[in-house]
């Protein structure tokens, strides 16, 4: 989930859009968003489907690729 905050963040900060303007398009406060980048708050699927919309990403391509790479289990070299 970290991941995807980070990843959230860096879009929001590269699109030079600042929280405010983030707060107004997706209806999640600006204190919630500060909240959530910050780690002090855990967004729920919800916010962070909102907060991903207006930055232009889709939020279950990066479920996704989480949950595979999450799946995948090391391989021992015993054999």
């Amino acid at each position: 989930m970290q991941e995807l905050v980070s990843r959230i963040k860096k879009e929001r900060i590269q699109q030079k859009v600042t929280m405010e303007e983030l707060s107004l398009k997706s209806g999640v406060s600006q204190k919630h968003i500060s909240n959530i980048e910050n780690g002090k708050a855990v967004p729920t699927v919800e916010t962070l489907e909102k907060l991903t919309q207006v930055l232009g990403f889709d939020i279950s391509l990066h479920l996704k690729a989480h949950k595979a790479a999450k799946g995948k289990k090391p391989t021992s070299g015993g054999g």
